[in-house]
């Protein structure tokens, strides 16, 4: 079980490719938030996604009114229901008003829940984007300064191997592998082998200010 998190606007069709893309299943929890009251051009949206989602079997979503012109009340909504979801969470943000894509965004960051931010283009073909939750988790705990200078030297000199950077930091080997360990899992650091050379991700320059 999976839960979905989507800012409804007027079209629902980003929706269905994302809910076709990521293999929804019945189980899942399908959330979408409007700004209150919601127009009719969102009903209609959203009318629409229910008979979708009947005829491919999956579960009805669920739309949520928030307080849009009290931005402290509406994340406090927003919270409430993204509280209660399973997770991991796919959060596509890339329909409705953009001051529900801020407000709910606040609160899935307030909530410290596990989700993965997907965006998608209004221009045809659709560009996709991506952002982890390892890198969103920097925004509330940024890298260490020895971590930083790390991910420096690992981009100044790529296929660089632990003991040498522990060489050039003047650092313990077995420090340099730790943290090495954890930057892994932020998706900031690539490694084929133990031992073997370390290469940056499309992420690593903006762990670091260094």
């Amino acid at each position: 079980m999976k839960s979905y998190i989507f800012t409804l606007g007027f079209h629902e069709d980003y929706v269905e490719r994302r809910l076709y893309m990521t293999k929804a299943s019945r189980g899942d929890v399908i959330i979408l938030f409007t700004c209150k009251p919601a127009v009719g051009a969102v009903i209609r949206a959203y009318e629409s996604l229910k008979l979708r989602t009947t005829s491919l079997g999956i579960s009805q979503p669920r739309l949520v009114e928030i307080s849009c012109d009290n931005p402290a009340e509406a994340i406090s909504e927003a919270r409430k229901v993204i509280r209660e979801l399973p997770e991991p969470i796919i959060a596509d943000l890339s329909g409705g008003m953009r001051l529900a894509v801020i407000l709910v965004y606040t609160a899935l960051l307030l909530e410290n829940k596990e989700f993965e931010l997907k965006m998608q283009s209004e221009s045809e073909p659709a560009i996709e984007a991506e952002i982890p939750y390892t890198i969103i988790k920097l925004i509330k705990n940024p890298l260490s300064r020895e971590k930083q200078e790390i991910l420096a030297e690992i981009m100044k000199n790529p296929g660089i191997t632990a003991k040498e950077l522990a060489l050039k930091l003047g650092k313990k080997e077995k420090t340099i592998l730790n943290h090495i360990a954890e930057l892994k899992k932020h998706q900031l650091v690539v490694q084929k082998g133990k031992y073997s050379g370390l290469y940056p991700t499309k992420w690593t320059k903006i762990a670091t200010l260094i």
